[in-house]
């Protein structure tokens, strides 16, 4: 199965989307380097903090509200951090610099949806 792709304003990108509504996809989402293979972007719908325990890399951490607006962006959280922000809906994912690099910023509107 083809995952949804990220899109962001409106705009669709080649970054694949994980939304990790199970417990096990939120337990091992990014603890595992072989999973970015998999997927670009892990989505953790109703959740407002995340940790990079044991997560060998530096992150970009996006709080998402509701509507798909990014309120804050913690960019290369480095391992054995915790962040978190109670007003937000959705914690978004991405591998260091990907925020920067796909010119993410507060206010943007990010959707995963099917790819055709």
């Amino acid at each position: 199965m083809d995952l949804p792709r990220l899109y962001i304003d409106g705009q669709r990108t080649d970054l694949r989307v994980c939304v990790a509504w199970t417990f096990a996809a939120r337990t091992f989402g990014m603890l595992r380097s072989l999973r970015w293979q998999r997927f670009d972007v892990l989505c953790l719908p109703r959740c407002t903090a995340v940790h990079t325990c044991f997560v060998p890399v530096p992150i970009d951490v996006l709080f998402v509200d509701r509507r798909g607006r990014v309120l804050q962006i913690e960019q290369a959280l480095p391992p054995w951090r915790i962040a978190l922000l109670r007003q937000a809906d959705s914690v978004w994912e991405l591998p260091a610099g990907f925020a920067r690099a796909c010119s993410i910023e507060r206010g943007s509107r990010l959707q995963a949806w099917p790819s055709c």
